[in-house]
């Protein structure tokens, strides 16, 4: 994780008096909680602190409470386990449902069964960067697969860990290539971006946000973005064409922040929510806050969002299949 964002995290605790408790701050049976599946410093964990923010102080406190462990699975359980009564709300990526129940044989929740999608936040375009292990002459895709089979024994990617939205655009752009590209799994983002920008691995599937700040000229200008993964082109990177754009319609992924409620939730409740967080979500201070961290916001309908978790479910499914990989823990 960039040290910005870490700032940034650290900023959020400080301001005003619904952040007072912080991450270590305990629920009790009269607060409301913004469940979040990763230690504090995370983006799920500055998305709901901005939430905790901007949200309207009720009769009880607003608590951002930190479940980390499992990838996030942990947080999913604790919403799953929650009363049906709106105090629990989830803030999560979107691989921890749609992505996971494919991956994992053994799975404590059921996206959905448990849970109830309520509002997106924020997405961020997923790509393939190459870094100076891979001679400047290597401009395009193409070339880059071309480079491939002909140093097959540096063909490789790496991505921030095994089963996540990386790792499977990766393994879908060596099936349609037809490319033995080996996957190292690192733990975490900022670490597999390091070890390419050293030139110990060739390329790395990473979220945009991750790589942006290494791109360009200058001493820290070690990336070079060459494919990502969105529909269309990212406005912050319009000259990086898209994975569509150069014949692979099938490799289609962003990574996207929701919010989420325990299934089950009464109409009167998640509309509340619904119009609580939607304001909150919309506010120019948070709008400032994506744009800080090159994130871009997500704005869909609730009947919309949860449709689009319930085919991204689906979707993943053959794509993980195809890969081979499980994992069992």
């Amino acid at each position: 994780m960039p040290d910005r964002r870490l700032a940034l995290a650290a900023g959020l605790l400080a301001l005003g008096p619904l952040c007072a408790g912080g991450a270590s701050a305990q629920a009790t049976r009269h607060s409301t909680r913004l469940l979040v599946g990763f230690p504090p410093g995370g983006t799920a964990d500055v998305l709901a602190r901005a939430l905790q923010q901007r949200l309207p102080a009720g009769a009880e406190p607003l608590i951002v409470e930190n479940k980390p462990g499992a990838g996030g699975r942990l947080a999913v359980a604790e919403l799953k386990a929650a009363p049906a009564d709106g105090r629990t709300v989830m803030v999560s990526a979107d691989p921890i449902l749609t992505i996971y129940p494919h991956v994992f044989r053994h799975i404590a929740y059921s996206t959905t069964a448990d849970v109830l999608p309520l509002l997106p936040i924020a997405s961020e375009p997923v790509g393939l960067a190459v870094g100076p292990m891979v001679p400047a002459s290597v401009k395009t895709l193409a070339d880059f697969l071309t480079w491939c089979r002909q140093h097959p024994k540096d063909a490789s990617y790496t991505t921030a860990a095994a089963g996540t939205t990386m790792h499977f655009v990766g393994s879908q752009l060596a099936h349609a290539s037809q490319v033995d590209l080996l996957h190292v799994p690192h733990r975490g983002g900022a670490a597999a971006v390091q070890d390419v920008m050293g030139g110990q691995i060739a390329a790395t599937v990473t979220s945009m946000s991750l790589a942006m700040p290494h791109l360009g000229a200058g001493s820290t200008g070690k990336l070079r973005v060459l494919a990502i993964a969105s529909a269309r082109r990212s406005r912050r990177l319009p000259e990086v064409p898209t994975f569509t754009e150069l014949g692979h319609p099938q490799i289609r992924a962003d990574v996207y922040y929701g919010t989420y409620l325990k299934a089950g939730t009464p109409a009167p409740l998640l509309a509340q929510w619904v119009q609580q967080i939607g304001q909150a979500a919309q506010s120019a201070e948070m709008l400032a806050l994506l744009d800080k961290l090159s994130l871009d916001p997500m704005v869909l309908g609730q009947p919309a969002f949860a449709a689009l978790v319930r085919a991204d479910l689906e979707r993943w499914g053959p794509i993980v299949k195809a890969s081979g990989y499980s994992a069992d823990d």
